[in-house]
């Protein structure tokens, strides 16, 4: 059974959202912004994937990359410590990646 992206994609940014609470509540306002001027970019890569377009370790690649860009983004955040970033970056990407291994229906 899949899930649906939407679903996913709301799970992911809730905890990022979620992880940036504890050590930057000031920053949790920005986490929905920031993510998603990425999720284009995520959803395409996924699709690609899915299509066959992609292999698993090229797909692995670019999510450690978007984890990054993420990570430095939410840097940007004045009020974000590093941790806080990281966490945010890895709660995000890391729940895609659990939807991934499930299977997730992309069309929205």
């Amino acid at each position: 059974m899949s899930i649906g992206w939407k679903d996913v994609w709301s799970s992911a940014v809730q905890a990022a959202e979620s992880a940036v609470r504890t050590k930057a509540p000031k920053a949790t306002k920005f986490v929905k912004g920031i993510a998603g001027a990425r999720e284009q970019r995520l959803k395409l890569l996924l699709v690609a994937f899915a299509d066959g377009a992609l292999d698993e370790q090229t797909v692995e690649e670019e999510l450690r990359e978007e984890r990054s860009i993420l990570e430095m983004e939410f840097l940007a955040v004045q009020v974000m410590v590093k941790k806080a970033a990281q966490d945010a970056a890895n709660a995000l990407i890391g729940t895609i990646e659990k939807a991934l291994l499930k299977g997730i229906d992309l069309v929205v």
